[in-house]
C-alpha cells in the first residue's frame, strides 16, 4: 500500500516536470560550486543561469538549447567587442551595438534564446569599455561551465524515455478505430446515420486521437535519440512509424465510409433486396475492426485473408441494374483500401551480422 502511494506520488511529480526541475537544480548547484572553487568567483550567477536555462526534457532538446544559448552569447560578444574598442564616442558605439544585437536576436534560428544576444552584448560592451577584460573572461567561463553541467546532468541523471506514452497513444488510436468500425456496422444494421450511433463529433475525436498519437510518437523518438539509458537502447522503434502510417490510412478510410453512410444511410440496404448486402457488409466492418485493433507491426491478423476474400465475393458483379450496383462500389472501395493498408507486410528488423563458420573447414583442436 505504501509502495503504491510512493509510485503514484512519483508519477505525479514526473508529470509536473519534477525530473527537469531536479536536473536543473543539480546542474546549477554544481556550476556554482565549480565556479567558486576554480574561478574564485563569489557569486557565479551567470553560470548558474546558463545551467538552468538549457535543461530540457530530452537530451536532444537540451543539446539544441545549449547550442542556441552558446550561439546567442557568442554573437553578442562578437558584436560588442568591435563597437567597444573602435566606435567613438561611446554613445554612438552603444547604439550601433544594440541595433546590431537586436537585429540578430530576431533571427529565427535562435528562437527565444535570441534574447541573450543583446544581453551579452551590453555586458561585454560595459566590461570592455571599462577596461575589465578579466571579468569578461570569467563571465564567459561561467557560461561555458554552466552549459557543460547542464548537458551532463541531462544525459546522466535519468534522462526521460517517453516510449510508454507513445504506446498508450497508439493503443488508444487502435481502440478508437475499432470502436468506430463497430459503430459503423451497427449503423448499417439499424439503417441509421453513423452520427446517431457514434455521436456527432466522432470524426473530430478520431482526428484528435490521430494528432495525439503523432505528437507522442515524435516525442518518443526524440527521447530515445542520444539517450545513454539502457532502456532507451533496448527499445525497438523501427516499427512505430509504419504502424502509425497504417493506422492513419485506415482512419481516413473509416472517415470516408462514415461520410458515405451519413449522406446515404440506406445505401447498404437499397442496393440489394432482403439484406443481401447489409448483413455481410456489417460483418466485414467488424472483421476489419478486429484487424485494425491487431495492427501492431507484426504479422496481420489471421482473419485478414478471409476478410479480403469476403470483400471480393461481396463486390463480385451481379445481374443488378447499374443504379443499384453503384452504392455497393462506393461503400466497398474505402473498405478495400483499409484492408489493403492492413495487409501490407511488416518491415523487416535490422539484420545482425553473425559469424558463420565454414562447415568444410575443420576446427583446430588441441
Amino acid at each position: 500500500m505504501r509502495s503504491a502511494r510512493w509510485t503514484a506520488l512519483l508519477a505525479r511529480i514526473r508529470r509536473a516536470g519534477g525530473a527537469e526541475a531536479a536536473r536543473a537544480t543539480v546542474a546549477a548547484a554544481l556550476t556554482w560550486q565549480t565556479c567558486a572553487l576554480l574561478l574564485h568567483v563569489t557569486d557565479p550567477y551567470a553560470g548558474a543561469i546558463a545551467a538552468v536555462l538549457i535543461v530540457e526534457t530530452t537530451v536532444v532538446a537540451t543539446v539544441s538549447a545549449a547550442t542556441r544559448y552558446a550561439a546567442g552569447c557568442l554573437l553578442g560578444v562578437l558584436v560588442a567587442v568591435p563597437g567597444a574598442l573602435y566606435a567613438e564616442p561611446g554613445m554612438v558605439g552603444l547604439g550601433v551595438v544594440v541595433f546590431a544585437a537586436a537585429l540578430l536576436a530576431r533571427r529565427g534560428f535562435l528562437g527565444h534564446y535570441g534574447l541573450h544576444v543583446p544581453t551579452t552584448a551590453l555586458i561585454t560592451f560595459a566590461l570592455v569599455r571599462g577596461r575589465h577584460p578579466g571579468e569578461l573572461a570569467t563571465h564567459l567561463a561561467e557560461i561555458v561551465v554552466g552549459i557543460a553541467f547542464g548537458l551532463a546532468c541531462t544525459m546522466l541523471l535519468f534522462p526521460t524515455v517517453r516510449v510508454r506514452s507513445a504506446e498508450r497513444a497508439l493503443e488508444e488510436l487502435r481502440l478508437l478505430i475499432a470502436r468506430h468500425l463497430d459503430g459503423l456496422a451497427d449503423a448499417v444494421v439499424r439503417h441509421e446515420q453513423p452520427r446517431k450511433v457514434l455521436g456527432p463529433a466522432w470524426e473530430d475525436d478520431l482526428g484528435t486521437a490521430l494528432t495525439r498519437a503523432r505528437a507522442a510518437m515524435d516525442e518518443a523518438h526524440e527521447s530515445v535519440r542520444w539517450n545513454p539509458r539502457p532502456t532507451a537502447r533496448r527499445r525497438r522503434s523501427h516499427l512505430d512509424h509504419p504502424v502509425l502510417r497504417t493506422l492513419s490510412d485506415v482512419a481516413g478510410q473509416v472517415s470516408t465510409t462514415g461520410r458515405l453512410l451519413d449522406t446515404h444511410p440506406d445505401a447498404a440496404e437499397t442496393s440489394r433486396p432482403a439484406s443481401a448486402f447489409a448483413q455481410p457488409y456489417a460483418r466485414l466492418l467488424r472483421t476489419t475492426a478486429l484487424c485494425a485493433y491487431s495492427c501492431r507491426g507484426g504479422r496481420p491478423h489471421p482473419a485478414l485473408p478471409a476478410a479480403r476474400q469476403a470483400l471480393a465475393r461481396l463486390g463480385a458483379p451481379r445481374s443488378d441494374p447499374p443504379e443499384r450496383a453503384a452504392p455497393d462500389q462506393r461503400l466497398l472501395r474505402p473498405l478495400e483500401s483499409a484492408l489493403t493498408c492492413l495487409s501490407a507486410p511488416a518491415p523487416a528488423p535490422p539484420a545482425r551480422s553473425h559469424r558463420i563458420l565454414d562447415p568444410l573447414r575443420p576446427s583446430p583442436r588441441r
